[in-house]
């Protein structure tokens, strides 16, 4: 079985250079995720896993308009 999201949480972070040349903020995303992972059988525990992930912007777009498809072919097939 496909392992079960329980929680999420999230945070932007701003990275800034200490060059003095480039002096730039870059705002990132962290997210963190925890997982329950699926035990093979009844006679398994099933594990919790935190996972934390790091997301330019454009990365976090990119997630962000894969999701929304996803949202818009669920609700497609829900109003059927």
């Amino acid at each position: 079985s496909l392992p079960k999201l329980l929680d999420f949480d999230w945070r932007v972070d701003m990275k800034t250079s200490s060059d003095s040349v480039a002096r730039m903020s870059v705002p990132t995303c962290m997210l963190n995720l925890e997982i329950q992972e699926q035990p093979g059988n009844i006679q398994q525990t099933a594990g919790v896993e935190n996972v934390s992930v790091e997301l330019s912007k454009e990365t976090l777009d990119t997630m962000l308009d894969g999701l929304g498809k996803i949202r818009d072919q669920l609700a497609s097939v829900a109003n059927r």
